[in-house]
């Protein structure tokens, strides 16, 4: 395996780092967009299910996150993620796998962004994956809160507060946790405006993804505390080859959960990889 990294420059001017794993002879590629807090680093399990398979796999720090340049936990629009996203497909992965099927894979913030890039840009993918998902985000309280989050947007976008969740709301395995709050990577620091930019691209993106017609996995944990009706969001889809995981126990990095039960959501991730390659 080959582990490559470099940057790219977003909107803004702001450099933004990116890493890929490679295996000798790629079949297919996956590109990974991360969820809010995290960084590309944290996908190994991932990685590590995949590579051995022939497919590659592309990461990308978002800007305020990771090693990527901005201010953590902010970003001026929720749009520039996805224009950072296309940028990074664009000049990175799109040359790197030529003619090769790609697939975008799109965990909790990061699914919000997925939802909001398949709508986009649809024509370069060969289907998605959505993980720790839903059509609504308990996190993001009722409509008085969400009033107030968008007023303290529009007079103090870049002023922080602390994510609501405790870290334990990402797994059940206490290694998972404690690497999560010693990595110096990851921080808890959310602007209003990144906040109300997340609110509204959920409801927009979870909308206009119901007609896209692509191949679509959606894999969620029955006891995700950040997001909500993933029923609701898997029904609204309007695709003919569209499949709904949801874990029983399971917290909201299905990935990353108790070794035997993240086995399970690793390898249905890779079978339906598979059965798309070999239609």
């Amino acid at each position: 395996m080959e582990n490559k990294s470099g940057t790219i420059t977003g909107l803004g001017g702001l450099e933004l780092f990116w890493q890929a794993w490679l295996p000798h002879a790629p079949r297919a590629f996956v590109v990974i967009v991360h969820g809010f807090g995290e960084h590309s680093g944290r996908y190994g399990n991932v990685v590590d299910t995949l590579v051995p398979r022939s497919i590659g796999v592309y990461a990308l720090d978002h800007r305020g996150h990771g090693r990527s340049q901005g201010l953590q936990g902010h970003v001026a629009s929720f749009t520039d993620y996805v224009e950072d996203v296309h940028s990074f497909f664009t000049a990175v992965v799109r040359p790197a796998a030529g003619d090769k099927p790609v697939f975008l894979l799109g965990h909790s913030m990061g699914s919000i962004i997925a939802m909001n890039y398949v709508a986009a840009y649809s024509e370069g993918l060969k289907g998605y994956i959505l993980s720790g998902t839903g059509a609504l985000s308990p996190v993001s309280g009722g409509k008085v809160l969400q009033r107030i989050t968008a007023f303290l947007s529009g007079i103090a976008p870049r002023a922080r507060i602390k994510f609501p969740l405790a870290p334990e709301f990402i797994s059940r395995d206490p290694e998972v946790v404690a690497a999560y709050k010693a990595d110096p990577l990851v921080h808890n620091k959310i602007s209003f405006r990144l906040a109300q930019g997340m609110n509204e691209s959920l409801a927009t993106g979870a909308k206009a993804i119901a007609a896209v017609q692509l191949p679509v996995l959606i894999q969620c944990g029955s006891e995700d505390e950040s997001f909500a009706g993933q029923q609701q969001l898997f029904d609204s889809l309007e695709s003919k080859d569209k499949t709904l995981k949801i874990y029983q126990g399971f917290k909201h990095e299905v990935y990353n959960e108790l070794l035997s039960d993240r086995q399970r959501a690793l390898e249905d991730l890779a079978a339906w990889l598979e059965q798309q390659l070999n239609k």
